[in-house]
């Protein structure tokens, strides 16, 4: 098994932390308390620590692979090389589904956003006008190099976590504990069906960890980077959440709001309305600008490889950058984000990755018997399984039906290459 690469281990503990964190809160947070209070009411908050509680068992099958197999890849390398190639190129697929299916309920949210900004309500045709001259936009600049779209990704990216922290200090300071109590019974389903929805805020460390190879030290530093950014996550989203839930109460399950923007005008006035109402849009468009940049480089891969037509893999010769590529997916990201809801499609995304996060664990499972035995290590993948085993008993059947669709037509562009080949 390839224990090491030629890539320099330069990234460390805060780098790492940093980059963890920046793939997880994207913007999604913006629009998720009205989604989870909706589905359940005043159990939301402890639907935020059934997602974390169940990424923290994922995080900890990523640090039992990861101390042994330490390659770049992510998920991808973790699979590969324990479950075998179709199941490495499986997990690869799943990791673009799940951007995917992520990346068009941003866009979703985006647009909303943006309308809200000049309408008084959610009006779907200018929604989708607003989107598809925003990803024309973000499609150009990507077209002129990697080096122009990182610029943009960069600037937008590190301006989406000041709203959120803007929100906490005007209302944690004035919470409502009336409207913050927890209901006398909780329903299973329930819970079940919000984590379902709201795991989609918690998912990304599986990105962070691509480049595995450069990690310095990873036997201490996967660990400790891991638990604590999940750990900052989670308190970053239990202050939003609940300065929501405070200001609005009920109401934040109204919906077509803009549920921050709202609790702050309910705080400040209109000037808080307006700052977080703009924070949603830049968080959001940072959010579409990263993965216009890096998404569509998998497309680019894949047709390398000889699994999809070679006509993905041409580059601008000024530019070199994977021009097709980069306008197949976007059309495909428009296509899925004006034809169906956030909350679809964040579902979509989260089953995909839950999948995913299954084959690791059962990687970790299959690695741990190999090297220790049947030890005590082997409860934290098979703890993996079962906690993620209650959250897809929410998922409906035709949210089934279309990921194991898309995961058909994947295997059999593999069975053909491997026919071809």
């Amino acid at each position: 098994m390839q224990k090491k690469d030629d890539l320099v281990r330069g990234l460390g503990f805060l780098a790492l932390i940093a980059s963890c964190f920046n793939c997880t809160v994207g913007g999604g947070i913006f629009r998720l308390p009205q989604s989870v209070y909706a589905i359940a009411g005043k159990g939301s908050l402890l639907v935020y620590v059934l997602c974390f509680l169940v990424m923290l068992l994922v995080a900890q099958v990523f640090i039992q692979v990861g101390r042994t197999i330490t390659v770049s890849g992510g998920p991808y390398a973790y699979v590969k090389p324990i479950l075998g190639s179709y199941w490495g190129y499986l997990c690869g697929v799943l990791l673009w589904f799940l951007a995917t299916f992520a990346f068009a309920s941003v866009g979703n949210a985006y647009a909303h956003f943006v309308a809200l900004l000049f309408t008084d309500g959610s009006q779907r045709g200018v929604e989708a006008v607003i989107l598809g001259v925003s990803l024309l936009g973000l499609g150009a600049f990507n077209g002129r190099g990697v080096k122009s779209g990182a610029r943009v990704s960069l600037i937008l990216g590190g301006l989406k976590i000041l709203p959120l922290l803007f929100l906490c200090a005007i209302g944690i300071p004035h919470l409502n504990f009336d409207h913050l109590s927890l209901p006398q019974s909780l329903n299973g389903s329930e819970l079940a069906r919000g984590a379902m929805v709201l795991i989609f805020a918690f998912t990304g460390v599986e990105c962070a960890l691509i480049p595995s190879g450069e990690i310095h030290a990873p036997e201490k530093t996967l660990p400790r980077a891991l638990i604590l950014s999940l750990t900052l996550v989670l308190f970053l989203y239990l202050g939003v959440h609940s300065v929501s839930q405070s200001e609005l109460g009920d109401g934040l399950s109204t919906p077509g709001i803009s549920p921050l923007a709202l609790a702050a005008e309910h705080l400040v006035g209109p000037m808080g309305a307006g700052i977080l109402a703009v924070g949603a849009v830049i968080s959001t468009l940072g959010y579409l600008s990263a993965m216009t940049l890096s998404l569509p480089r998998s497309l680019y891969a894949f047709s390398k490889d000889g699994y999809l037509p070679r006509f993905l893999s041409g580059l601008d010769p000024r530019s070199q950058a994977p021009v097709r590529a980069i306008w197949v997916q976007l059309g495909v990201v428009y296509f899925l984000s004006v034809s169906s809801q956030f909350e679809r499609l964040a579902v979509l995304s989260n089953l995909s990755a839950i999948l995913m996060y299954g084959l690791c664990s059962i990687a970790a499972l299959i690695l741990l018997r190999r090297n220790s035995g049947l030890t005590v290590k082997v409860l934290i993948p098979i703890s993996a399984m079962a906690t993620m085993g209650f959250l897809l008993t929410s998922v409906t059947a035709l949210e089934w039906g279309s990921v194991i669709l898309l995961i058909a037509l994947a295997s059999f562009l593999y069975r053909f290459k491997k026919v071809k080949a």
